[in-house]
């Protein structure tokens, strides 16, 4: 059975690493002349500000990895039977995710751009927002974790439950590092591409 749960998870993630495949496709789509039909010739286009990327985008970058290494943390503690550690960095990594959440709304509030204002904010939003809500409901399903690894629902051998939280967590992650590197970074130089 925790056999066929792990599998359950990988497919789950699996399909969820296509619905940002998709996203990450539009953004690209819309960047590059010689993809796009439009033919932007600069991008981010004229009148976009982007974010300053090493601001609040590199600082919620090192709170999500953190957060990354600290669940990692509590995984090898309920593989050793530490409880009191799984507790200590699990709630850790609870507190990290919504401080993402929240740092993210804040940047949200405070961008130069709006949804509104053409393809770049609406590939941003899109890719960006997506992957929010993602953190939000990992960060819920870290917190029930919590509450079962209070309870002393989790074993050395029997924690599947949050293994699959953990997982799901670390693409969360690594799916951060790629909009980071490429909705961030990439996104920000500036380009002029000739007609």
């Amino acid at each position: 059975m925790q056999h066929g749960l792990r599998v359950g998870v990988v497919l789950f993630i699996a399909s969820e690493v296509m619905f940002f495949f998709a996203f990450f496709w539009a953004y690209f789509h819309s960047s590059m002349p010689i993809l796009s039909l439009v033919a932007n010739k600069v991008w981010p286009p004229e009148g976009i500000l982007p974010l300053e990327t090493w601001d609040l985008p590199f600082f919620n970058t090192l709170i999500l990895l953190t957060s990354g290494a600290t669940v990692t943390v509590a995984h090898h503690a309920v593989k050793a039977g530490d409880r009191e550690k799984l507790i200590k960095y699990l709630t850790l990594t609870v507190i990290l995710g919504f401080l993402f959440v929240g740092t993210q709304a804040y940047e949200y509030v405070h961008a130069d751009f709006k949804l509104t204002q053409g393809i770049y904010p609406s590939t941003f939003y899109l890719a960006t927002g997506f992957h929010g809500f993602h953190v939000i409901v990992g960060a819920i399903f870290l917190t029930v974790c919590l509450f079962r690894a209070k309870a002393g629902h989790f074993k050395p051998n029997q924690h599947v439950g949050f293994e699959a939280a953990a997982w799901y967590w670390h693409f969360v992650d690594v799916v951060w590092l790629f909009l980071f590197c490429w909705v961030y970074v990439w996104g920000s130089f500036g380009f002029v591409f000739p007609e």
